[in-house]
């Protein structure tokens, strides 16, 4: 009953398969290239991989680059592609003055949100609402919630779970133009929408 398991470890023995292992740059989700590398160490080689589907195999002690064809790694890493999480998106929309009503452009603009979220399986919406220098702090703070809370209110009737939507003001205290008081730049009127 335990011949056959103790034959197979034999048979192995006897080959002398030599570990094997594939290390394979994958792209981003969005295919573009990552930002670092990672170095394959194998007894004293080493092989820097830097460029998507850059790959290297550790075998026999040493570590060497092999060709792989990018259709090629999609197929032997289908699963795991499959797998990777949709990247976190940052999406920045612009307001009228004085107002929680969207500029043309943003109202435009608005949709890629929208997009965005709906493709994702699982999300998580964070909304924060900024004014610029005009008027004063509590106003200001009070103007930039009621921004953050238009645009939950508006992906909440497009069909966003409410649920998975934070909101918060943060007046004038975080610019994207630093300017001096009372100075109205449309640049800080806006909400910074974070998808993940």
């Amino acid at each position: 009953m335990y011949r056959l398991p103790l034959l197979v470890a034999a048979l192995l023995a006897l080959t002398g398969c030599p570990r094997q292992e594939l290390y394979v740059v994958l792209p981003n989700a969005d295919g573009r290239p990552g930002a670092g590398q990672i170095t394959v160490m194998e007894g004293t080689t080493a092989t820097v991989l830097n460029q998507p589907f850059a790959a290297a195999e550790a075998r026999g002690g040493q570590s060497t680059g092999v060709p792989l064809d990018p259709t090629e790694a999609r197929i032997v890493f289908n699963q795991a592609v499959a797998a990777r999480p949709i990247l976190p998106a940052h999406l920045r929309l612009y307001f009228v003055l004085g107002s929680d009503q969207l500029t043309p452009e943003s109202t435009a603009a608005y949709r890629a949100v929208f997009d965005d979220i709906k493709r994702r399986p699982a999300y998580e919406v964070e909304v924060i609402g900024h004014t610029d220098t005009l008027g004063d702090v509590s106003y200001n703070q009070q103007l930039s919630l009621n921004r953050a809370a238009m645009i939950r209110a508006s992906l909440t009737r497009d069909g966003v779970d409410p649920n998975a939507i934070s909101i918060a003001g943060r007046g004038k205290l975080d610019l994207l133009v630093p300017t001096g008081d009372q100075v109205p730049e449309p640049q800080n009127r806006r909400v910074e929408i974070t998808v993940r």
